[in-house]
């Protein structure tokens, strides 16, 4: 839900046409019904009353329960799962060419690429020439790697960092997006792993500034906890957050956008797991001891 409205925020700012500002309105009205429903069916089972259900929605009694009662609650919850269930099985349209922006992107990804490696080098306080001989790469090579001329395969990504005494997950997501479309996350896991990654190979690609500096180049938007929350990569942080750390490190939040939806995606999905129904509709701890003795 904050994702959809972040996307509708967006689209006003950026100056969007009626029809896809309502469009995405009503699919944020949706997801707000959906969440209502949720949270009404999490107090009643928490002993909230019907009467209190009502003070707080401003309905009588009546209309609360019949809006969302046990059976309607669970058929749009369970409508929901559908619906999330279509969305990520749906198969990804293929264009016939990446659009500029996609184009774009690549190329940042490429000179972040080549300016992480290069801090990475310069930590590493390693020559040229012994870099190639430990990775039986030409010296040459190496010097168009370093200096964006060349954006070389995973494997020589990989070796490199591992030379520079660097971590590859760092640059894993910043070398897939400077090859394109990088590929989903299998879990939620993968998915915050990736994040953190690619936000700390940003911070690398900008010289791995102080966190004081960073919290500067925010403009005071983000504080030194924020930062180093960013950093530690233990939660999903906010959009905000996220957006105004990957502008402080020079980067483009557009960029990163894909990597954070994502991972806060599956957050939700593991935060709110498919409600479990019973052949009489009504979830277990709901039934009558006798309705479950006839079963």
């Amino acid at each position: 839900m904050y994702s959809l409205a972040f996307d509708l925020l967006e689209a006003e700012y950026g100056g969007a046409d009626l029809a896809e500002l309502l469009g995405r309105a009503r699919v944020l009205a949706k997801e707000t019904d959906y969440y209502v429903s949720a949270a009404v069916r999490d107090a009643r089972q928490s002993g909230v009353s019907w009467e209190e259900v009502a003070k707080a929605a401003s309905l009588s009694a009546a209309t609360a329960r019949v809006r969302w009662g046990e059976m309607q609650v669970m058929r749009r919850l369970q409508r929901r799962s559908v619906e999330r269930t279509a969305a990520r099985q749906a198969p990804a349209a293929v264009p016939d060419a990446p659009p500029r922006e996609g184009r774009e992107a690549v190329g940042r990804a490429s000179r972040q690429l080549a300016a992480a490696l290069s801090q990475l080098h310069q930590d590493s306080g390693l020559m040229i020439r012994e870099v190639a001989a430990s990775t039986e790469l030409s010296p040459s090579y190496v010097s168009r790697i370093l200096s964006v001329d060349r954006t070389p395969s995973w494997p020589v990504v990989r070796q490199l960092v591992e030379t520079f005494g660097g971590d590859p997950l760092e640059l894993r997501v910043l070398w897939e997006i400077a090859q394109g479309v990088p590929p989903a996350p299998q879990d939620f896991i993968d998915a915050a792993t990736r994040l953190n990654g690619v936000l700390r190979g940003l911070y690398l690609a900008a010289g791995c500034p102080s966190v004081k500096t960073v919290c500067e180049q925010s403009n005071g938007a983000l504080d030194e906890a924020a930062v180093e929350e960013v950093l530690k990569g233990t939660e999903v942080p906010t959009w905000e957050d996220t957006g105004r750390f990957v502008t402080a490190v020079s980067g483009h939040p557009a960029d990163i956008r894909p990597q954070w939806e994502a991972a806060y995606s599956l957050l939700l999905g593991a935060c709110d797991p498919t409600p479990k129904v019973t052949e009489t509709g009504l979830s277990p701890q709901d039934e009558g001891p006798q309705q479950a003795e006839g079963r």
